[in-house]
């Protein structure tokens, strides 16, 4: 496994960070800021649903109310969101020189055509992240397949898991639920993946009981699936898990970051809340 240097971005939401596309572009590269003077190739991956917040707050903001006047804003904010994340994420892999996984954002999934420019496959949304070479070209758009009740509006990926063979190894991609189910995480592996990136939201107190069995807590059981998950693997080797905290849509997100070998947590984040940069340079 080539890669020199690992960055796991564990981010608190901050809603002011979204309403312009320059305010998203130093946050983004404040989270990046621990990747500077570190050994090449370099690998960084953001948390799910770190691009959301771009569809309501970013430049005149959105309410929900907005829909009776305009019942197609959602579509025509969700193109703007997209193309911003899209340019900023790109621009920081540059930068950063780095491979780099933007987290996810909720948009329909666009593509670009000589005659017809960007366009959109569909107008469904899809939970969709982003990965980046180090050029700043994008290697692969990622839906998440499996989805959580409250995502069931949502177009799930009918076309994973996604491996992307890259110059410094083969990196494969989860979207949260998407690494708890055997039969993704097995294809992956039999696939060949050395690397598997798991960003994550996780709507649930941390501390809460867990639900199949509430003499276990919700971090717990999380905790110790991460740690288990790549045991007896012919090929995995390292799981990356960002986190994403913070309030957002009236939900409350907590978890807790981490970097792991099989069997074994190699970095975990102090906590389940605030910015946290867990990096891993083996």
């Amino acid at each position: 496994m080539p890669f020199r240097t690992f960055l796991v971005v564990q981010a608190e939401i901050r809603l002011e960070a979204y309403r312009s596309e320059e305010a998203f572009r130093e946050r983004v590269f404040a989270l990046l800021k621990p990747l500077q003077g570190t050994p090449s190739p370099r690998l960084a991956a953001f948390p799910e649903l770190f691009g959301l917040p771009l569809l309501l707050q970013l430049e005149e903001g959105f309410s929900w109310k907005d829909l009776l006047r305009s019942p197609l804003l959602p579509w025509r904010r969700a193109r703007r969101a997209y193309e911003v994340f899209h340019r900023v994420m790109a621009e920081a892999a540059r930068a950063h020189e780095a491979y780099l996984l933007s987290g996810t954002i909720l948009s329909p999934p666009y593509e670009e055509e000589l005659s017809r420019g960007c366009f959109a496959r569909t107008p469904l949304f899809q939970n969709l992240a982003l990965f980046f070479n180090p050029e700043g070209r994008l290697l692969a758009q990622v839906p998440k397949m499996e989805r959580t009740p409250p995502e069931r509006w949502l177009k799930g990926g009918s076309f994973g898991p996604h491996l992307v063979e890259t110059r410094a190894g083969r990196v494969g991609i989860l979207i949260c639920l998407d690494a708890f189910h055997e039969k993704h995480l097995s294809r992956l592996d039999a696939l060949g993946a050395e690397v598997l990136l798991q960003p994550s939201a996780n709507p649930a107190p941390w501390e809460r009981p867990w639900p199949p069995d509430p003499m276990r807590k919700e971090g717990e059981v999380w905790l110790a699936s991460a740690r288990e998950r790549l045991l007896g693997r012919e090929n995995l080797r390292l799981l990356l898990n960002p986190m994403l905290n913070g309030k957002l849509l009236g939900l409350s997100f907590e978890g807790q970051s981490g970097i792991y070998a099989p069997g074994k947590a190699l970095q975990l984040a102090q906590g389940p809340l605030g910015d946290e940069p867990l990096l891993y340079v083996p």
